[in-house]
């Protein structure tokens, strides 16, 4: 028994014609694809990224299964519709239901892809979400206005652009928050730092210093080194002074003072302090320590023991080392520090 197609709300026509196998095939094979490439070149990943792919892939599976049923439901109502009106009012809301599902797999899988790309890339520096994030939500805003056009022949980009009292508005509402994204997306495009990176931050006379966590389309997160979570304004940060600790080009530079009396053997004493520092884990071997005499004053001769680190975030454990190994050796050797000489002259 045939029935007459009722009137619908959602142009099911569009949507029998937007919603093919081949788009739901090449979605489906692309997220296969993306589960491939983690198993196949990232199994040297760290425990955290593994958790990382791992939380994306389950959630993409949930949604790849609802996509599955989605279009499953819409072909068997699109073929029962012929003899229920029930099946042909309904089968155009899954179909779109399907559609969304589609986009939703679509946007996840190539954020997969790109988390796998710099991962691939960077297999033990840490990777930014600002640009992951940007690029999700472009493609999500591109697939929106496609579907809204597609479907519904709803056209946003002539709106908007003719809208421009909505467009002042917005701008001035969101003028803070567009400032941090561009920022972040500026610091992303010089790299002042990464993510790994210690770094101080100097901006109003106040100086902020950590370890970068994480740079998101609004903030950069540092952890500072008593384990203090900061979280500073893009914006700001482009706008201040960056010292970057990182040991990627070369070692950072560590150095401590000694003023021994006049009469003590700098020769012998250099040799204490080059080797009370020998077995001090932290401390590069190359370039070796060196110990300079910088200064000859009036009381006594100033020795500076010049080091090399890696770990910025251990500086100062290894300066109490380096001072307590200098110590107890200068003492062992009966070398003493020279105390500060008061002089009174009586007039």
């Amino acid at each position: 028994m045939n029935y007459k197609l009722p009137h619908l709300w959602l142009p099911s026509d569009r949507i029998n014609a937007a919603l093919q196998i081949e788009p739901i095939l090449f979605v489906l094979l692309s997220a296969i694809t993306s589960f491939l490439l983690y198993k196949l070149f990232l199994r040297g990943v760290s425990p955290e990224r593994h958790r990382n792919l791992r939380l994306q892939f389950k959630n993409l599976f949930f949604h790849s299964l609802l996509c599955l049923t989605f279009f499953g439901v819409f072909v068997s109502s699109r073929e029962a519709s012929e003899i229920s009106t029930t099946y042909a009012r309904l089968s155009p809301y899954f179909g779109l239901a399907a559609i969304i599902w589609a986009a939703v797999v679509f946007v996840k899988t190539c954020r997969i892809f790109i988390f796998e790309y710099l991962f691939f890339r960077n297999m033990t520096v840490g990777v930014p979400l600002l640009l992951v994030n940007i690029f999700t939500l472009v493609l999500s805003l591109i697939l929106g206005i496609w579907l809204l056009n597609a479907i519904f022949s709803l056209r946003l980009m002539p709106l908007v652009a003719t809208s421009a009292v909505f467009s002042i508005v917005l701008g001035l509402a969101l003028q803070e928050t567009l400032g941090n994204l561009f920022s972040g997306i500026a610091l992303q495009l010089d790299k002042p730092y990464s993510i790994g990176d210690w770094i101080e931050i100097f901006n109003g006379g106040q100086k902020l210093t950590g370890l970068v966590t994480e740079i998101t389309w609004r903030a950069t997160v540092l952890l500072s080194i008593t384990d203090e979570i900061i979280t500073i304004p893009n914006r700001v940060v482009s706008q201040s002074q960056v010292n970057n600790y990182a040991a990627k080009t070369g070692p950072i530079i560590r150095s401590q003072v000694f003023r021994v009396p006049y009469g003590s053997s700098i020769k012998k004493t250099k040799h204490i302090l080059l080797k009370s520092i020998e077995t001090i884990k932290g401390i590069r071997k190359l370039p070796e320590p060196i110990v300079l005499v910088t200064e000859s004053a009036e009381s006594w001769i100033t020795l500076k023991l010049i080091y090399y680190i890696d770990d910025f975030g251990r500086q100062f454990l290894i300066t109490d080392d380096v001072l307590t190994s200098a110590l107890e050796a200068l003492n062992s050797e009966k070398i003493y520090l020279a105390p500060p000489k008061l002089v009174v002259v009586k007039e």
